[in-house]
């Protein structure tokens, strides 16, 4: 599913929005191995996690194996195109799943993503994202559907 190709103006300007979704989706359906799509292989995460390497960030990834499941609700992405770089701000509420002592619990995440995408042969990935962690709340469930 790799559809990161930028061919006009417009899809310049929906690039990080397109990478952010697909991201939450490759996440929160652990398709670990699709990230290479939407990551260059040098991509860092910095903030709350420090990873170097698209590798090492797959690897680290694997923890939310540890989840019943996840939900990335993404939301407010913003920022600009300096030639073939990108700097903005993504919006981030992510829920996680999981059993504590025999209850379902949900965690909540509200994240800033400070992201950087590089344009190159035409093709939009991230560099890097800066994780800013504002708040986390943890609630217990009341079912799963």
């Amino acid at each position: 599913m790799e559809n990161t190709v930028i061919t006009s103006k417009t899809s310049a300007i929906m690039a990080p929005t397109k990478l952010s979704n697909l991201y939450a989706s490759y996440i929160d359906k652990r398709q670990f191995s699709s990230l290479g799509s939407i990551m260059w292989d040098e991509f860092s995460m910095h903030g709350h996690y420090e990873i170097n390497g698209l590798k090492n960030f797959i690897a680290a990834m694997q923890q939310l194996e540890n989840y019943k499941s996840t939900m990335h609700q993404i939301m407010n992405v913003n920022g600009e195109w300096q030639e073939n770089s990108y700097k903005g701000d993504t919006y981030c509420i992510a829920s996680h799943i999981f059993d504590n002592e025999g209850s379902l619990h949900k965690l909540d995440m509200g994240i800033i993503y400070l992201d950087v995408i590089e344009l190159r042969d035409n093709k939009a990935k991230f560099i890097s994202r800066d994780f800013k962690l504002q708040w986390q709340k943890t609630v217990e469930l009341d079912e799963l559907k």
